[in-house]
């Protein structure tokens, strides 16, 4: 089914036959009971909490449930700390649409289990304007370009077109065309890159991070102590008229330390091995570092999970390179208005509609609600 469907669909399941009963719902609520819905499925087949007990990939039904967000995502680590003379933190920074794990392993440098030595590098800061969605619209027209400038006041002083989006001009039906659009490289702008919510350790839901190249865009600065400060315009209604610009749509430079990522580079003439990374809990793996018959190895690293990181633990004959995940991803939110539809394989979509019937029946206070959910019951 796609979204207009489900939509539909609950429509159909919630009110009798020409009584209107529930005539009056709004097709946001819809959504908002859509999501709930969908992320009670995607948390009920992760786990074992259904009628048969049985989790992820544990029978063919579990499998075929989840199996388009499974996502296999691969980034360098970046060094952390030292823990004491012989075991070293490094961190691997989890994708912003992570969810759950399934699997971790790591790229491992060696030298035949000699000890290595190390130099310390560092990536350069980011210089870089977060757009939100929200910038780019007037609630309903989409901006025709994108452009950035070095004056607000004089654009002639310095300004460079970051993507001219015409002829996506609808909001918010043309909102998932304008990321397509704006992350295919071909359509930016000289010295531009663009991301979608996250660059390194920068993290922007629902907005644009665009980085700017300095020595393609002389003129740049981020820093108004010094100079006239860059302005990102988010848009104009006329391409290529700074006359007309989008109101409020101004968004600063800044720029950022937080992002360079330290890495640690061996000294040593390396081999590449691949090992599957061993989870440890956190009350155990400062115990486990320190015995000699558990410590961290390079066929096997320790590593624990805190917040949005992973972290990996080497001792002085190994270096991690790389972390390579295999995860479940968030899916998107279903949106009417959007064109969003659910990114759950299509034999799973009935079973999400009966699921919100329910929740709406029961948020009605419906009689029907017990005998639905006895046929809800009968899903698997």
């Amino acid at each position: 089914m796609n979204v207009t469907q489900m939509h539909l669909a609950i429509q159909q399941g919630v009110d009798k036959i020409n009584s209107l009963q529930a005539d009056m719902l709004l097709s946001e609520e819809i959504d908002i009971e859509l999501n709930k819905s969908m992320s009670r499925f995607l948390n009920t087949k992760y786990g074992r909490n259904n009628k048969y007990g049985k989790g992820f990939e544990e029978g063919q039904k579990r499998i075929d449930d989840l199996r388009s967000l499974v996502t296999e995502y691969s980034s360098p680590v970046t060094f952390k700390e030292q823990y004491n003379n012989n075991i070293w933190i490094d961190q691997f920074k989890l994708p912003s649409d992570y969810l759950y794990l399934i699997n971790q392993r790591s790229e491992v440098l060696v030298d035949n289990c000699t000890s290595l030595t190390y130099s310390l590098s560092s990536s350069n800061p980011i210089d870089y304007f977060v757009l939100p969605v929200s910038s780019l619209h007037n609630g309903t027209e989409l901006t025709d370009t994108i452009a950035i400038l070095a004056d607000i006041d004089n654009p002639a002083t310095g300004s460079v077109s970051v993507a001219g989006l015409w002829p996506l001009d609808n909001y918010p039906q043309d909102i998932p065309h304008l990321v397509d659009f704006l992350l295919d490289e071909n359509n930016w702008g000289p010295g531009i890159t663009i991301y979608w919510e996250a660059r390194g350790g920068l993290h922007y839901p629902n907005s644009f991070i665009i980085t700017i190249d300095s020595d393609v865009h002389t003129w740049f600065n981020w820093d108004s102590s010094v100079g006239t400060q860059s302005t990102l315009i988010a848009g104009y209604f006329n391409q290529n008229d700074y006359s007309d610009p989008l109101t409020n749509s101004y968004a600063y430079a800044q720029h950022t330390d937080n992002a360079v990522s330290t890495r640690r580079v061996p000294d040593n003439t390396t081999t590449k091995e691949f090992a599957l990374n061993k989870f440890i809990q956190q009350d155990d793996i400062f115990k486990l570092l320190d015995d000699p018959f558990n410590a961290t190895k390079h066929t096997a690293p320790l590593t624990t999970i805190r917040g949005e990181y992973i972290d990996i633990y080497t001792n002085d004959i190994f270096i991690i390179d790389k972390v390579k995940i295999t995860y479940i991803r968030k899916p998107k939110q279903i949106s009417l208005s959007l064109g969003i539809s659910c990114e759950l394989p299509e034999h799973t979509h009935q079973e999400i509609v009966d699921m919100t019937v329910s929740s709406i029946l029961e948020g009605i206070s419906d009689p029907r609600y017990k005998s639905h959910q006895n046929e809800v019951s009968k899903n698997e």
